[in-house]
């Protein structure tokens, strides 16, 4: 349970926060988060990026970066290029989806998959069919629903809940349910038909379009965002009960308009939500919108669960950071935490678009850009943060580190510094003891991934000397 909002924030009276790398990707990238597995180790699941293959890992790594495993390597007859991290479910198995179906019958527009966290009894649970046609957008339409993007949740109920981007009748995405075991796949919601002209170049239509981020369960409701759509064509926010029945929009975002002599397109609330919500554990959700507000590149907000109100509780700045793309948390301290996608500064105070971390109360004050990313430990933060201590995070970059395709990275508030694995195949970092070896074939698949045990590196280490 969340402490007072009165509590200062962990980092408010400690030395200057720190971030590090756990892991740097080479080959292969990550758009999704990790999740804490059963022995403590990080799970994730990451896309193949070698000359236009596609592919994919499920990963695990020990949160100071002292080993990494390549738990499984989807193939022709697995799913293919997840976009997002995995849920450990209540039964001790991990869940997770990609956005293509299995290459080796023709592929479809995604699957939802289970494994065990030891890497076996690999399962495809559901394949999403192919669509028979396009809508205006150029999505699929088909049955189901296609490119399940956003990572699944698990009901209180006990089955998995999630979003596809596209598909269902209208091309404009669906919310679905399955049970763990496959079963009983339904579609819960269709979202609605496109109501604006193609020459529009926008997408409106009546309750939202191209769900990105994952539900919440919350007062008896899932809670979800859309991308796009609404009666202006910027998102919405919605919920429905675990059945489909009560599906009710929330909040329309407004159109985003550039005043006159200005390029940036700004309104009140935000536009563009690409996020889960939260659950603010105080009756009330937040989240962030990824564009939009008073200065164009995103806001957050909070609402109360029948969204009667709706509150901008920040505008974001380029130098503070930008475009938000991953679900604030709610820290052990009370303090919202969260990242940008881009923005922030360097040394000299000069605007940069490697992106942030960010803290603030649950009632917009304090704001705080807790840390600007360099590219040194990755770049673009995408997923949500993981806390680990009352000062330790972990989260996922989709860009730059020292292998260039981006990181698993740690925050320190009180600014201490590990190690982690940045060898990009060629040797571990500072240690030539240790170590395994990686079948070649593996080696050539994973771009040098260098994703072999090493033993545990923390600054300092005489085994580093």
């Amino acid at each position: 349970m969340a402490v007072a909002l009165v509590q200062a924030p962990a980092w408010a009276q400690s030395d200057d926060p720190a971030v590090s790398t756990v892991l740097s990707f080479s080959g292969s990238r990550t758009l999704g988060g990790v999740v804490l597995g059963p022995g403590g180790d990080l799970y994730g699941a990451s896309s193949i990026t070698i000359g236009g293959q596609a592919g994919g890992l499920v990963y695990k790594v020990e949160p100071d970066g002292g080993s990494v495993s390549s738990l499984y390597q989807l193939g022709e007859n697995d799913g293919v290029s997840p976009q997002t991290g995995l849920v450990l479910g209540s039964d001790g198995i991990l869940y997770g989806t990609t956005h293509f179906g299995v290459t080796a019958t023709g592929g479809g527009p995604g699957t939802v998959f289970s494994i065990r966290p030891d890497g076996t009894d690999f399962t495809t649970l559901h394949e999403f069919v192919r669509g028979t046609e396009n809508n205006q957008d150029a999505s699929p339409i088909n049955t189901d629903g296609a490119f399940p993007d956003a990572a699944l949740i698990e009901g209180s109920d006990g089955l998995l809940y999630g979003v596809t981007r596209g598909g269902g009748a209208n091309g404009t995405g669906t919310v679905f349910k399955l049970a763990r075991d496959g079963t009983g796949f339904a579609t819960l919601h269709v979202f609605g038909e496109i109501t604006s002209d193609e020459d529009e170049n926008i997408t409106e239509n009546a309750d939202g379009a191209y769900p990105a981020g994952s539900l919440l369960e919350s007062n008896g409701y899932f809670y979800g965002t859309a991308n796009r759509g609404g009666a202006h064509g910027r998102g919405t926010v919605f919920r429905l009960r675990f059945d489909g029945s009560e599906f009710a929009v929330l909040h329309v975002f407004t159109n985003i308009v550039a005043p006159t002599g200005s390029t940036v397109a700004v309104n009140e609330d935000g536009a563009t939500p690409v996020t889960a919500l939260l659950d603010g554990e105080d009756g009330l959700l937040y989240g962030v919108a990824s564009v939009g507000g008073a200065n164009g590149v995103g806001t957050v907000f909070s609402m109360t669960p029948d969204g009667t109100v709706f509150t901008t509780l920040h505008d974001f700045t380029p130098k503070n950071g930008s475009q938000p793309a991953a679900t604030p948390i709610l820290g052990a301290d009370g303090t919202l935490y969260g990242t940008t996608s881009a923005g922030g500064t360097n040394a000299s105070n000069d605007t940069t678009t490697f992106g942030t971390i960010w803290s603030m109360a649950r009632d917009g004050t304090g704001f705080t850009k807790v840390y600007s990313f360099d590219g040194a430990a990755g770049a673009s933060p995408n997923s949500a943060m993981l806390q680990l201590s009352s000062s330790v995070f972990v989260g996922t970059t989709s860009a730059a580190g020292r292998c260039g395709e981006g990181t698993v990275f740690r925050l320190s508030l009180t600014g201490d510094e590990i190690e982690g694995l940045t060898s990009c195949g060629q040797g571990n970092n500072n240690n030539n003891s240790g170590g395994g070896v990686i079948d070649p074939t593996w080696l050539a698949l994973l771009g040098l991934l260098g994703w072999s045990s090493v033993t545990r590196r923390w600054r300092g280490n005489s085994e580093d000397r």
